[in-house]
């Protein structure tokens, strides 16, 4: 197994300073960049347990999740653990069920407990009320500009869908989010949505739901809405993007319990791109979240803040997302 030793005397540099280097204390440029492609060449793994230990600080990172019912959530779990695994971390799993003060009851655990750090999703206002002095990364919502924010591009996905939907000839074009206006992700992909839409002199409307949490008031604002697409439209003109995948399942099986067919009376796209195993995706139609490289770069981002502590930078990561096409559109098309 490769050790501190190998790597030193592949860069040409003492244990000392390959030692430093790890612990995030300044080396010369050249002399950290020898370093690094030493331990990359001999694929040597830093034992950040051993560092976090010695420094009086777990192992543990605390991961703080809305819930783990959504298939999005789950994988993004996953990823997570998996990513942290690979760098020496463990995790623990905190749900929060969208609660703020089980939130900041989870961070406050993690700072009694000299956890390693944080990573986040929380769709409060937490990071306001975070010492700037812990590692913390947050995915989807960071609005302090304090902390470094991994998430996809919401306003391109938007985008992406609405010429998906125009690619397959639509003339009625809707986009259904919930009436929560403070969710940033939504608005960007409602934003990219109905953005491409106007660009194109595309006909755009905008439908609210409930959220899925309230069940009964959900369903029956969904009920609306297929009630409004049928009365105002032709079938095969109306295409409709949906703020998530859940949102689109259920518009899917309320249509078809009315006998319309999809996606030969009505095309829909939704966002996440849900996978129900590692390899297998749902077969709806969906602008597809990269959950593996959310959780690489957040999981990245944390490990450079723990290590270079002081001279980190901050950063804001965009992430591509893309289209998978399933049968909730017609997919013989020209590009």
């Amino acid at each position: 197994m490769t050790n501190m030793k190998d790597v030193a005397r592949e860069a040409g540099v003492s244990v000392g300073t390959v030692s430093n280097y790890i612990n995030g204390k300044k080396v010369r440029p050249v002399v950290a960049k020898s370093i690094e492609q030493a331990i990359k060449k001999l694929n040597y793994v830093v034992n950040n347990t051993a560092r976090l230990l010695k420094n009086n600080c777990s192992p543990f990172v605390i991961f703080v999740v809305p819930t783990v019912w959504s298939p999005y959530f789950s994988e993004l779990t996953f990823w997570i653990q998996k990513k942290l695994n690979s760098l020496g971390y463990k995790m623990i799993l905190c749900i929060s069920e969208n609660d703020y003060k089980l939130e900041k009851d989870y961070v406050k655990m993690a700072e009694e407990q000299r956890a390693a750090g944080i990573i986040s999703v929380s769709y409060s206002n937490l990071t306001t009320h975070i010492r700037s002095d812990i590692p913390f990364v947050s995915i989807e919502k960071e609005s302090t500009g304090i902390f470094p924010l991994v998430t996809s591009d919401n306003y391109s996905g938007g985008s992406l869908a609405a010429k998906e939907l125009q690619l397959r000839n639509v003339k009625r074009y809707y986009f259904i989010g919930t009436t929560n206006q403070d969710s940033i992700s939504m608005i960007a992909r409602r934003s990219g949505f109905m953005d491409y839409c106007h660009n194109n002199g595309l006909m755009a409307d905008v439908l609210t739901v409930a959220s899925s949490r309230k069940i009964s008031q959900f369903r029956k604002d969904i009920d609306k809405i297929v009630k409004k697409l049928l009365s105002e439209n032709n079938l095969g003109d109306i295409g409709v993007f949906t703020h998530t995948d859940e949102i689109a399942i259920v518009l899917l099986n309320e249509l078809r319990m009315k006998g319309i067919r999809v996606p030969e009376d009505i095309q829909i796209i939704g966002f996440d791109g849900w996978k129900i195993t590692e390899e297998d995706s749902l077969n709806i139609s969906s602008i597809r979240q990269p959950v593996d490289m959310i959780a690489e770069y957040a999981v990245k981002q944390l490990d450079e803040e723990i290590r270079y502590s002081d001279n980190f930078e901050i950063r804001r990561i965009n992430l591509p997302v893309s289209f998978i096409p399933g049968i909730t559109t017609n997919n013989d098309v020209r590009r």
